[in-house]
């Protein structure tokens, strides 16, 4: 069953500007999506107009089948986790996860129930008569994940929820947000710019781009197959190899020293990409290219290797290895790399469409 519907959703502002030209998305019951893309590209935007905190300028947007574009927040039935928690500091743990609640005139009995029930899944029951300032970021971002979480809705809507905490409780977190929304089962638009968290959160991925949809698809499909050069680059980390290339009778002609061999139709100029993973350690004699090494980052189980291309003119273009394990090769040494072809992507120049 679909659950949420955005039809031709588009947000213009009053000085003309376009944030949203136009996105289409469905989203099925219990589904967890998620909006990635870099800042200013309006997934923010995009979230805060299904939550009621934006106005919709254009399009439709439906919530199990009932339009929702001029409703209030309150009367969509969605729950918001933000950036900054949002909790009250002169209220308890529970006060704070309970509050929506006795706004909504619920029951003293039914209230405990949910809140003491939401708390020991969290791990908040030992923390529930503190106040905000007594806890750690992580324990405030489950106080603000348990108060969504008590009010039972339709949707959950999350606005980049870890950027203020620690790498390793980002991880951390992570992992917990997945498993209970898989637990729960609710339905959940998640917002991010950070493309790790994105693709191990995501059922399916919205890469936004300057308010448009670039691409929607599995992390995997996106990953594997990305519509455009800007989709390759922002999905993968670090960013696949893109380079400005043209398709000559002769191959695919990189720069003015490298022309690799491959008979296709299209004639003209391409961006061909390969992501570092898939560039192999060759001799001389049988190399694609040669890479003059610049920096080396040893990470333990793989290490990043980045350099430039050797070119005749001296103006090498900037490409990344990545290699599995450690690896020390020297500064400014030659490495022969390969590119095997059934790793290549080419998109149009013009169009940016993958080919």
């Amino acid at each position: 069953m679909t659950d949420v519907i955005l039809e031709k959703i588009g947000k213009t502002y009053p000085n003309g500007y376009h944030a949203i030209p136009s996105v289409d998305l469905s989203i099925e019951e219990g589904e967890f999506i998620v909006l990635v893309g870099p800042s200013g590209c309006g997934k923010s935007t995009l979230l805060r107009m299904v939550a009621g905190l934006e106005s919709i300028s254009d399009g439709e947007l439906r919530i199990r089948g009932e339009r929702m574009n001029e409703k209030e927040p309150a009367e969509r039935d969605i729950a918001m986790v933000f950036q900054n928690y949002a909790l009250y500091p002169h209220m308890t743990v529970y006060n704070n996860m309970a509050y929506g609640l006795k706004n909504r005139g619920v029951p003293k009995e039914q209230i405990e129930e949910k809140v003491s029930g939401v708390a020991e899944m969290l791990g908040l029951t030992e923390l529930l008569q503190r106040k905000p300032g007594q806890l750690s970021g992580g324990q405030r971002q489950r106080v603000a994940m348990g108060r969504a979480m008590v009010r039972d809705p339709k949707v959950f809507l999350f606005d980049e929820p870890l950027s203020n905490l620690d790498a390793k409780l980002r991880v951390q977190m992570r992992v917990e947000i997945r498993q209970l929304q898989r637990k729960l089962g609710t339905t959940t638009l998640y917002v991010t710019h950070d493309q790790v968290e994105a693709m191990t959160l995501a059922d399916r991925l919205v890469v936004l781009n300057k308010g448009r949809a670039e691409q929607i698809g599995t992390p995997m499909d996106i990953y594997n197959k990305p519509a455009t050069p800007f989709v390759a680059a922002f999905i993968g980390s670090p960013s696949m190899n893109l380079m400005d290339a043209n398709v000559t009778e002769q191959g695919i002609k990189i720069t003015e020293t490298f022309t690799l061999p491959l008979s296709h139709e299209h004639r003209g100029a391409i961006v061909w990409g390969i992501r570092p993973e898939h560039l192999e350690v060759s001799d001389e004699q049988n190399a694609d290219f040669a890479l003059r090494i610049q920096a080396v980052e040893s990470l333990g189980a793989e290490t990043l290797i980045h350099g430039v291309l050797e070119a005749e003119s001296g103006k090498g273009e900037p490409m990344v290895v990545r290699l599995a394990g450690p690896h020390l090769p020297d500064i400014n040494s030659l490495m022969w790399l390969t590119a095997p072809v059934q790793h290549w992507h080419l998109f149009d120049a013009k169009t940016q469409q993958r080919l």
